[in-house]
């Protein structure tokens, strides 16, 4: 069975985004938009791994460190990914415990990957050949 993807994002774009990846991927996904809500949503026992929007309107890194110093979610991957002219964000990203913190377009790039890689260990994606006409 995948484990569940949670997903911190109050950015429509990216929260479509992720769930047609986590679609393709079949892997339940749980979206939270508030960071107080991220610890609870973590559940070590359920959950794969957390992606966090480090560009969220409201400041996530105070819960990202919450989760990583708490006992029962140490151990949960958290990856954030941020606007890549906002360096100061990737700074903070890691300061708070995130595992991984990258540019949205890097992010962007391996989604499918880095889901496939949390909710389903080992698998790897199918690259989808272009088959050749036959010739006349």
């Amino acid at each position: 069975m995948n484990r569940t993807v949670v997903v911190l994002v109050d950015d429509l774009f990216w929260r479509t985004k992720i769930e047609q990846a986590a679609k393709s991927a079949q892997a339940p996904v749980r979206f939270v938009s508030d960071p107080a809500d991220l610890a609870k949503a973590a559940d070590p026992s359920k959950s794969s791994f957390v992606l966090v929007d480090l560009s969220l309107r409201k400041e996530p890194f105070t819960a990202i460190a919450a989760l990583k110093k708490a006992a029962k979610t140490k151990n949960v991957a958290v990856i954030g990914y941020y606007e890549h002219v906002r360096k100061d964000l990737k700074e903070k990203g890691t300061d708070a415990g995130c595992d991984q913190v990258m540019t949205r377009s890097t992010f962007s790039q391996n989604l499918s990957d880095l889901i496939m890689k949390y909710t389903l260990p080992g698998a790897t994606r199918a690259e989808d050949e272009e088959k050749e006409l036959p010739e006349e």
